[in-house]
């Protein structure tokens, strides 16, 4: 009987397990180290370590599952770390540079960076070629692919040992002739290689965006479908005959292994995407729709916004500073995270990341071979972390390593106290992503005040308050699978198929038929493929976007309705939408100002979470939490070393609170609460820990 369904998120530091039991609704958590020489090896140990919770064999649990969601960071790292396949290009003759020229010296979320270098690009330049094809805007073929270019180049590239091969030509986004010509033939001639082509992937004007998308969807294919094979056959060898595995994406839904491996770069976001899924599904048990959604995790830490209850959707951004113009979750992502190292820059200032200690060797505190001091290690140091009960005792962690690695590096160097200097990279790690979340929220017009925070990450917990009090924010949501929201989140989200079209037009000489006519072969292939991942009609949506501007405005604006709205066929909705949007953004509209249509698409979404909430025992009458011990804290809103009792957040009853500063221990987190700080345990699995000594202080 197939009765389990598992979300598993593999991230830099550990790979997050979570299963669910149809049956009986019981939920069970997991942290196994994650393996980045082949991260199928941590999710196979992982699955070996949920399983024994569970009273089980890794087979026996496999056999009894129906579903596994996947998050993965294989094409991240892949982009990140240079790993990709090597890759060719095929463009028109005369614009092969287009990938390393970019949008000009310097694009625009760099222009005042006077030291801004662009990275290398993705594709050597001796293996990016032009070909003589041409089609000009209006979409008129002009000038139709010669066979033999494409077999000389194919002859090159298989030469050079090419693996994937990315096709973008002017104009494409107008008519794709050339390119499945181009495609075909490629095909034919390489059927090893990985091929794709701009107007599949991405078929939208501006030349260098869909290059860039396209190459990057060719770096990482081969990458993805290898990781993808292993871990499916390693599955099936272990049991896994009767159940389906489907790929978180980056846009927060998931999708067939199938859908991905044809257009792998949906999913550089995967794994983060996960953490604004799950962290809206708490929010909203508690009554609120709007929240940020933070994420520290071992290696990195992600910040988002919530708006209405749903994730926050951009349509392009950068992966290592690879543009990418895919629908994808607006996270903002730094390297901070419990692994970050901490160092001493030519000035003697004190830093704390980048880089990352990662899974192997670790923090000093892991005991393996570490020898560098890490956030975890000031962490240790100053009292937060139980050495004992780390992972509930499953790990050990050594205060003396912690120690030797920030006095060595960090407190001798500067002339502090070892715990001088622990302060120093707590306090410096909360910094740097207090303007991590600066730059999702103030940056975009929110103001973080308005906002709880939900926090997520097995580090985060830690540093949550003292990065609430920094803001000015009040609440925080830290749900009790904090640890592994972004698994939860795998669990949470719903199938999701997302299209785009380019269509410049003025607004004024369109009718909302033509739109609609537009999009029909779209949702046609979305509806027909929730409809074969199961998906029935009274669970399937269809969100339909639009990106505007005004006449003469270079940059446009995405908004998104119900496809009602357009069937309807009165335009004053989309466009008051618009202006809403647009005064939001930027302070202003120009409502009596031409509007132009740039791109429309659509988002086919079928209803699949299977994630319920926990619900939490409810404490009796004028019951109080028990403090099970206590331990020395330097307690960071006093600034001193407090005596800081310690309680079970494993035992905690709905209705419970305690007043800081104190430590709540989880087998997988450890909440800090500051003096002025007070946690309850709430009704849903989560904790609600609010500053209240906001008011004195103003």
């Amino acid at each position: 009987m197939t009765t389990f369904t598992l979300g598993i998120d593999v991230g830099g530091t550990f790979t997050d397990l979570v299963a669910f039991n149809t049956a009986t609704g019981e939920q069970v958590i997991d942290k196994a180290s994650s393996t980045p020489a082949d991260p199928s090896i941590g999710v196979l140990n992982g699955l070996e370590s949920i399983a024994a919770k569970l009273s089980m064999t890794r087979s026996e649990l496999l056999e009894q599952t129906k579903l596994i969601v996947h998050g993965t960071t294989v094409t991240t790292n892949a982009v990140l770390t240079g790993r990709g396949a090597k890759t060719a290009l095929l463009t028109t003759e005369g614009f092969r540079d287009i990938l390393q020229m970019r949008r000009g010296v310097r694009s625009k979320e760099h222009l005042f960076n006077n030291k801004y270098v662009a990275p290398a690009p993705l594709v050597e330049r001796d293996l990016r070629i032009g070909l003589k094809e041409r089609t000009d805007s209006a979409g008129t073929l002009l000038q139709p692919v010669l066979e033999q270019e494409i077999v000389q180049a194919a002859r090159h590239f298989k030469d050079q040992g090419v693996e994937a091969v990315a096709i973008c030509f002017m104009h494409a986004c107008a008519n794709p002739t050339n390119e499945i010509a181009a495609a075909e033939l490629m095909r034919n001639l390489m059927p090893e290689a990985f091929v794709t082509y701009s107007s599949e992937v991405s078929p939208m004007v501006r030349l260098y965006n869909r290059v860039s998308t396209t190459v990057m969807n060719a770096y990482v294919g081969p990458v993805l479908k290898s990781y993808i094979d292993r871990l499916l056959g390693a599955l099936r060898e272990q049991g896994f005959h009767k159940g389906e595995l489907l790929i978180m994406q980056s846009n927060g839904g998931i999708t067939s292994p199938h859908n991905v491996a044809e257009i792998p770069a949906t999913t550089v976001l995967s794994g983060p995407a996960g953490g604004p899924v799950a962290g809206s599904a708490f929010a909203r048990a508690y009554g609120r729709e709007e929240a940020i959604v933070i994420d520290m995790g071992g290696t990195s830490f992600e910040a988002s916004i919530i708006r209405g209850g749903e994730v926050t959707i951009r349509k392009e951004g950068e992966i290592n500073r690879n543009h990418i113009s895919l629908p994808m979750a607006d996270i903002h992502s730094i390297g901070s995270g419990g692994g970050s190292i901490a160092w001493i820059d030519d000035g003697g200032i004190l830093r704390v990341g980048p880089q990352s200690a990662g899974a192997r060797p670790g923090p000093a505190c892991y005991g393996r071979g570490g020898e560098l001091p890490t956030c975890s290690d000031a962490d240790l140091v100053l009292g937060y972390l139980n050495g004992d009960y780390f992972l509930g005792g499953e790990m050990k962690l050594d205060v003396e390593l912690a120690e030797r690695a920030i006095r060595e590096h960090i407190a001798e160097p500067l002339g502090l106290s070892v715990e001088e200097a622990a302060y120093g990279i707590y306090t410096i790690s909360n910094l740097n992503m207090v303007n991590g979340i600066k730059e999702i929220t103030v940056q975009n017009g929110y103001d973080p005040r308005e906002f709880p925070m939900v926090v997520a990450g097995g580090a985060a917990p830690v540093h949550a308050a003292m990065m609430a009090r920094e803001l000015d924010m009040t609440e925080m949501i830290i749900p009790k699978y904090s640890s592994v929201l972004c698994a939860v989140g795998m669990l949470a989200s719903d199938l999701r198929h997302d299209y785009v079209k380019s269509f410049q037009h003025g607004w004024n000489e369109i009718e909302l038929p033509l739109i609609e006519a537009m999009l029909r072969k779209s949702r046609q292939e979305g509806w027909q493929a929730l409809g074969l991942e199961g998906v029935t009609v009274a669970k399937r949506e269809v969100i339909i976007g639009i990106d505007m501007r005004y006449s003469g405005q270079h940059y446009e604006v995405t908004i998104e309705f119900d496809e009602s709205i357009l069937l309807a066929g009165d335009k004053a909705p989309i466009e008051e939408l618009f202006h809403k949007e647009h005064e939001r953004l930027y302070g202003f509209d120009l409502r009596h100002h031409e509007l132009e249509v740039v791109n429309l698409r659509i988002s086919c979404r079928g209803k699949q979470a299977v994630f319920e909430l926990p619900r939490s025992e409810q404490a009796a009458e004028g019951e109080q939490a028990q403090p099970r011990g206590s331990r020395r804290m330097y307690d960071p809103a006093q600034r001193q070393s407090v005596e800081a009792p310690i309680y079970d957040g494993e035992t905690m009853k709905a209705g419970t609170h305690v007043e800081g500063p104190c430590i709540v221990e989880l087998i997988t987190t450890t909440i800090i609460v500051p003096a002025g700080f007070e946690l309850e345990y709430g009704s849903y699995g989560s904790f609600i820990m609010k500053d209240v000594a906001k008011g004195e202080r103003s």
